[in-house]
C-alpha cells in the first residue's frame, strides 16, 4: 500500500496526491497495478478532478463546522448568536434614536385641569431629506398653569409603532413566538397577556435577562434571537416563569426603527412638526431641546464575540469595575464611546459606599442628567450591597503638536505639502486609533515613528510637545481653584513654560486683556520646585497681577485663590492653558476619568491662539 498524504488542502495539491497515489499503487505482489496509464487524458482526468472536488469539498466543511462551533473562530453571524445563546447572552436589537422637545397646546376644548397626550402620538421630522416618525412611549398629563397647559422634556423615540397577537396552542417553553420584523426596537417592546377571546383580563408580562428570583408565578418572559435575525418570546414553564394557558393571546407592541440614520449632530437644528390635537387644541412651536441621538443597529458579529464573554463573566450583575462596564455599554450602546470605573475607595477624595462612573460620549463632550439618571436606574437592579453609583465627568487634556520634518528632495515622490497633507494624516490617524478614550496613554516615540514612516523619503523629525486643559468660566463670578478644585495637569511642568488664550480680568476699576505666565521662584529653574503666576497685559507686556496664583513644577497643579474672568474675546468660550512637559514625562498617561484628543486649536492673534498641530518640513538632496 503506498503512503497516504492528508495534509493538502488546495485542491490542485489533493489532484496531485491522487494520481501519485494510483501510479504508485501495487498489488499483494509487489507490482505495479496502473502501468501505462495516461492519468492526464481526459476521462481519466475528470475523475481525478471529480475525486478532487469532492475531498476538497468534505475538507472545506469540515473546517467550517469545526470554526462555527467556537466563538473565537465563527464566521457567520447565525453561529455566533447561537453561541451567545449558551453564555446567557442575548446580541443587542437595533436601537431607535430619541430626542427630547418642549410644546404648548393651545385652545384645549373646555377648559379642563389636565389633559393628556397620548402614548405613540407622533412627531415627525425630516433628516437627509426623509422623513421619519417619532412618538412618545409613555402617556403624559399635564396640569393647566397661568391658562397654559406646557409640556416640558418629552422624550419622544424613532419609529412606526406596530401590534402583533399570537395565540397560545401548547404551553410552555417548547412553543416560541416569532416576531417577523427585523428591525424592532427590543427596548420599545410591552408584552400583555390577554386569558382568551371573550375574557379580556390583560397581564403585563417583564422581560427576564436573569434567573435570580424569578419563581412559577412570575410573569415574565425571555427573548432570544434566532438564526434568521429575528427575535422570538420564550415563556415560563410553571417552574421558572408562569406557564401560559392553551387560548391565551399574546399581545407585543413594539417600534420598527431607523437605527443610526435618525441620529443628529448637536451643531444642527433639528425642528418636529404634528398635526395631532389634544383633547381639541391643536400644539404651538414645538421646541427641541436635544436633538435625536443614541439610535444604533443591531449588534454586529465582531461586537457579539467581544460582548458576550465579558457579559457571561459578570453572570448580568454589576460587583468590579468590568461587570460595570460591560452593563453600560449594553445599555446605550451607541452613546458611550468609552466607560471608566473606579471604586469610591480608591477616589480622590475617597467616597465609600460609591461606584466611580466617568462617560465618554460617542458625539460631543456632554452626556444629559436624562441619560444618566436612566443608567444609574438600569444599574441598581444589578449591583450588589448598597453600593451606588456617581458619576463624575470626563477630565480632557489636549496635545497640542509642532513637528519639524527633514525629508531627502531626490527621493520625494510628490509635493512638499502632499507630504504635510500626509503627516497630517499620520498623526490624526494615530489619536483616532489609539487615543480619544480612557485609559489610553500617548506615547511619544511611537508617534515620531508614524511620521518616520509615512513616505520613504524622510530622514527624520524632531516635535514639540504641549498639554492643554481648558477652563469654561462663569463670567464676573469668582472661583477659589485651590486644593481639589486646582488646575491639575498630573504631569511635571517646564519651568517657565506656561502660557494662555487671553481673557479680561477687572482691576482697581479697569478692564485689562490679561494672558498667563509662570516665573519659578528659584534663579535656576528647579523642577521639582514651584513658580509664581502672573496676569500678563499681551498688549504691552506689563504685569496686571504679580501674584495671581502658583504652580507646582513637579505635579503640575496650578492654584489661582481668586478666579474671576470679566470676559473673553472674539468668540471664545473657554480659556486655554498649555504647558511644556518636563523630559521625563513626553509619553504622557491618563488616568480614571482623563482623555487624551488632539488640539483643534486655529491661530489666532487676537485671543493669543496657537495652531493645535503645526507642520514644517524640510528638503535637503543627499
Amino acid at each position: 500500500m503506498a503512503n497516504l498524504r492528508v495534509s493538502e488542502l488546495d485542491f490542485d495539491d489533493i489532484k496531485v496526491n491522487l494520481k501519485n497515489f494510483l501510479s504508485n499503487y501495487r498489488d499483494s505482489n509487489g507490482d505495479l497495478v496502473f502501468t501505462d496509464y495516461d492519468f492526464e487524458g481526459s476521462g481519466l482526468s475528470v475523475l481525478l478532478d471529480l475525486l478532487a472536488y469532492n475531498t476538497h469539498y468534505n475538507a472545506y466543511l469540515s473546517n467550517m463546522l469545526i470554526n462555527e462551533m467556537f466563538l473565537d473562530s465563527a464566521v457567520k453571524r447565525e453561529s455566533a448568536v447561537s453561541i451567545a445563546k449558551h453564555l446567557g447572552y442575548t446580541p443587542r436589537s437595533v436601537r431607535s434614536a430619541r430626542a427630547t422637545i418642549n410644546f404648548t397646546v393651545n385652545n384645549v376644548v373646555g377648559n379642563p385641569s389636565t389633559i393628556t397626550l397620548d402614548r405613540y402620538t407622533p412627531f415627525t421630522t425630516t433628516i437627509n431629506n426623509s422623513s421619519f416618525t417619532f412618538v412618545n412611549l409613555e402617556s403624559i398629563t399635564v396640569s393647566k398653569d397661568a391658562g397654559a397647559y406646557n409640556f416640558t422634556n418629552v422624550e419622544i423615540t424613532e419609529g412606526i409603532p406596530l401590534e402583533f397577537v399570537f395565540r397560545v396552542n401548547v404551553p410552555g417553553p417548547t412553543e416560541k413566538y416569532e416576531i417577523p420584523n427585523l428591525n424592532l426596537d427590543v427596548s420599545t417592546m410591552i408584552v400583555t397577556v390577554q386569558k382568551s377571546n371573550t375574557d379580556l383580563t390583560t397581564t403585563t408580562y417583564n422581560l427576564a435577562d436573569d434567573a435570580l428570583g424569578i419563581d412559577g408565578n412570575s410573569t415574565i418572559y425571555f427573548l432570544e434571537e434566532n438564526p434568521t435575525g429575528s427575535f422570538s418570546l420564550v415563556f415560563g414553564d410553571g417552574i421558572l416563569g408562569k406557564k401560559l394557558t392553551a387560548g391565551n393571546l399574546i399581545k407585543v407592541q413594539y417600534l420598527i426603527s431607523n437605527g443610526s440614520s435618525c441620529n443628529v449632530s448637536n451643531l444642527i437644528t433639528q425642528r418636529f412638526s404634528t398635526s395631532t390635537t389634544i383633547s381639541g387644541g391643536s400644539i404651538g412651536s414645538i421646541i427641541t431641546v436635544n436633538n435625536s441621538n443614541y439610535g444604533s443597529e443591531k449588534e454586529t458579529i465582531t461586537e457579539i464575540k467581544f460582548n458576550a464573554p465579558k457579559f457571561n463573566s459578570s453572570q448580568n450583575r454589576a460587583v468590579n469595575s468590568s461587570d460595570y462596564k460591560v452593563l453600560i455599554d449594553s445599555f446605550y450602546p451607541a452613546l458611550i464611546d468609552s466607560v471608566a470605573v473606579w471604586g469610591g475607595e480608591e477616589n480622590i477624595p475617597k467616597k465609600y459606599g460609591k461606584v466611580m462612573i466617568a462617560l465618554s460620549p460617542a458625539t460631543g463632550f456632554v452626556i444629559t442628567e436624562t441619560v444618566k439618571n436612566n443608567i444609574a436606574t438600569f444599574l441598581k437592579q444589578k449591583r450588589i450591597l448598597s453600593i451606588s453609583p456617581e458619576f463624575v465627568e470626563p477630565e480632557y487634556f489636549y496635545i497640542n503638536l509642532s513637528t519639524n520634518v527633514k525629508y531627502n528632495s531626490k527621493t520625494l515622490s510628490t509635493t512638499s505639502d502632499q507630504l504635510k497633507i500626509s503627516i497630517q494624516n499620520t498623526i490624526e490617524s494615530y489619536f483616532n486609533s489609539n487615543l480619544k478614550q480612557f485609559d489610553q496613554d500617548f506615547v511619544f516615540s511611537k508617534l515620531s515613528k508614524l511620521i518616520d514612516e509615512t513616505d520613504p523619503s524622510i530622514l527624520g523629525n524632531l516635535i514639540t510637545l504641549k498639554v492643554q486643559k481648558r477652563i469654561e468660566p462663569t463670567i464676573n463670578v469668582t472661583k477659589i481653584l485651590t486644593n481639589n478644585d486646582a488646575i491639575k495637569f498630573y504631569i511635571g511642568v517646564l519651568p517657565g513654560s506656561l502660557e494662555s488664550t487671553r481673557f479680561a480680568v477687572d482691576m482697581d476699576g479697569s478692564t485689562y486683556p490679561v494672558v498667563l505666565k509662570d516665573y519659578p521662584i528659584e534663579a535656576l529653574p528647579n523642577y521639582s520646585g514651584t513658580g509664581i503666576i502672573k496676569l500678563i497685559n499681551p498688549v504691552n507686556n506689563s504685569i496686571v497681577d504679580a501674584s495671581y496664583g502658583t504652580i507646582d513644577y513637579a505635579t503640575g497643579i496650578i492654584s489661582i485663590p481668586s478666579f474671576k474672568v470679566a470676559g473673553l474675546y472674539e468668540d471664545s468660550t473657554d480659556i486655554r492653558i498649555m504647558i511644556k512637559p518636563q523630559d521625563s514625562f513626553l509619553d504622557v498617561t491618563v488616568n480614571r476619568n482623563q482623555i487624551l484628543l488632539l488640539d483643534d486649536s486655529t491661530s489666532n492673534s487676537l485671543t493669543n491662539t496657537n495652531p493645535g498641530l503645526a507642520i514644517n518640513t524640510y528638503g535637503i538632496n543627499s
